[in-house]
C-alpha cells in the first residue's frame, strides 16, 4: 500500500543557468514563493544555482540569487548542460524518499504545483519522473507541446512529414491522438517522454543511475536519456495535467537564426550520444539517412504546409480567430506550417481572442495556427476547422514574470 504524502520531505531543487540572470531569480522566487504558500518548512528547501560561464555579465543577478537564500556555484566553463545539473547535485543531500527538482531557469511555479507534484511522487513508488502542466503566460492561455520520443522510425516519419504534405497529415493525425489528452485532461497521464523543463525524481531513484544526467551530453537529449533510462528500470513517467506552471519556452537558446551555431553543433552532438546510446550503431545510421534525405531535399518543397492558409497579415495588437460554426475545438499554433511542433489552444465556441498577457509572450515572427474540431468526451480529433498565418510585427516580452503578477492572476482566476 502506498504511503500516505508527508509534507515534511526535502527538495533539492537545480537550476543551470547561461545568460538568464533575470530569469532565474524569478524562478527561484516563485519557488520559494510557492513553497511557503504549501506549508513547508523554509528548511527543508534547498536551492543550488549553477552558472555555465554565461558570457554575458551575470554577477548583479546571481548576487541577488544568493541573497535570497540559494548556492550559487559560478562554473569557469561551460561544460553542458547536464554537467551543469551533476554539479549542482553533487552540493545536496537528502535522504531516499526526498526529491530532487531538475529546472529550467525560465520557470514559473503557480499555486498548487509543489504540492501536486511531490504529493504524487510520494504515493505512488513506481513513479520515477514527474513533470507539471506548462502554460507560456500567466493567462493560462496556451500550453506547450506534447514531445514525441525520438527513435529512428519516429525520425523517418518527422523527416518524410517536412517533405510532403499528405505525409504531414498522416503524421498529423497519428499525434493529434496522444496531444489532445495532453491538453485537455485534468488526470496523471503515463508518458514516454515528457519536457525537460521542470522534473521531479526521488533521490532514491537518482541512486539506481550512474549520474543525474548523462554528462556527455553538452545540450538537447539529456532529459531523453533521463527518461528512457528509467523505463529501462521499469519506472513509469508521468505527466500531471493538475500542477500548473509558466516556462517561458527557448528564453536561452532562442529560435530561428538564434538557435544556428553553437546549439546546433550541441544538439548534433546529443543526437549521436542518444541514438547510439539506445538504438546502436543501426539505429543512429537510420537516423543519419533521414536527415541526409531532408538536407538534399530541395528547400522549396520542404515545410509545404499541409493545409490551404488564410493570410492574416501583420498584427501588432493581438489576433482573433473566427471559426465557421461554434464548437468544441483545438487551436495548433506554430512556426512552421507543418505543426510537427505545436502549442495547444483548447475552446469552445465560434471564436477565439489571444489574451494581451498571452501575446506579448509570442516572439516578433510568422505563425501558423489551424483549428481542430474535438469531441472532449472521447478527446479524439475531428474535422478541420480552418487555417491562417500571421506575422507578429511587435517584440516579445523580454523580461520575467514577478511573483506578484502570478498571484494576482490566480487571484482573478478564482474569482471568476
Amino acid at each position: 500500500m502506498s504511503p500516505a504524502p508527508s509534507r515534511g520531505r526535502r527538495l533539492s531543487a537545480l537550476v543551470v543557468n547561461y545568460n538568464t540572470g533575470r530569469y532565474a531569480k524569478a524562478c527561484v522566487e516563485s519557488l520559494q514563493c510557492e513553497w511557503r504558500a504549501s506549508g513547508r518548512a523554509d528548511a527543508d528547501l534547498e536551492i543550488v544555482v549553477v552558472d555555465n560561464a554565461s558570457p554575458q555579465d551575470q554577477s548583479a543577478a546571481l548576487a541577488e540569487i544568493e541573497a535570497l537564500g540559494a548556492r550559487v556555484i559560478r562554473h569557469p566553463e561551460n561544460a553542458g548542460y547536464a554537467t551543469g545539473m551533476n554539479l549542482a547535485f553533487a552540493q545536496t543531500s537528502g535522504g531516499p524518499r526526498d526529491m530532487v527538482a531538475i529546472l529550467n531557469p525560465d520557470l514559473h511555479f503557480l499555486p498548487g504545483s509543489i504540492d501536486a507534484l511531490m504529493d504524487y511522487l510520494e504515493t505512488y513508488a513506481e513513479c520515477g519522473v514527474i513533470d507539471p502542466r506548462a502554460w507560456v503566460d500567466q493567462a493560462r492561455t496556451l500550453m506547450l507541446p506534447k514531445n514525441v520520443l525520438p527513435t529512428p522510425i519516429e525520425q523517418w516519419r518527422a523527416v518524410g512529414a517536412q517533405l510532403h504534405p499528405a505525409l504531414c497529415r498522416a503524421y498529423s493525425r497519428r499525434r493529434l491522438v496522444t496531444a489532445i489528452p495532453w491538453w485537455v485532461s485534468d488526470q496523471p497521464i503515463e508518458s514516454d517522454m515528457l519536457s525537460g523543463c521542470c522534473l521531479f525524481l526521488r533521490r532514491e531513484v537518482v541512486a539506481r543511475m550512474p549520474h543525474l544526467m548523462d554528462p556527455l551530453y553538452p545540450l538537447y537529449f539529456e532529459d531523453t536519456d533521463l527518461f528512457s533510462t528509467l523505463r529501462r528500470l521499469g519506472y513509469t513517467v508521468v505527466h500531471h495535467c493538475g500542477a500548473p506552471v509558466l516556462h517561458h519556452w527557448s528564453r536561452s537558446a532562442g529560435v530561428g537564426g538564434n538557435y544556428q551555431g553553437e546549439p546546433w553543433r550541441r544538439f548534433k552532438i546529443g543526437e549521436q550520444r542518444y541514438y547510439r546510446k539506445f538504438h546502436g550503431a543501426l539505429g543512429y545510421a537510420l537516423v543519419r539517412a533521414a536527415n541526409w534525405l531532408a538536407a538534399k531535399w530541395p528547400p522549396a518543397k520542404s515545410f509545404r504546409p499541409m493545409h490551404p492558409l488564410v493570410d492574416l497579415g501583420e498584427h501588432a495588437d493581438p489576433i482573433e480567430i473566427r471559426l465557421p460554426r461554434a464548437c468544441e475545438y483545438l487551436l495548433e499554433f506554430s512556426m512552421t506550417p507543418t505543426w510537427l511542433l505545436a502549442a495547444g489552444v483548447p475552446g469552445h465556441g465560434e471564436r477565439w481572442q489571444c489574451p494581451r498577457e498571452t501575446w506579448e509572450w509570442y516572439f516578433q515572427a510568422r505563425y501558423y495556427v489551424r483549428a481542430i474540431e474535438f469531441d472532449r468526451r472521447t478527446q479524439r480529433p475531428g474535422a478541420l476547422l480552418g487555417a491562417w498565418t500571421f506575422v507578429k510585427t511587435t517584440p516579445g516580452r523580454d523580461h520575467p514574470l514577478e511573483v506578484n503578477e502570478t498571484r494576482r492572476s490566480a487571484t482573478m482566476e478564482a474569482a471568476r
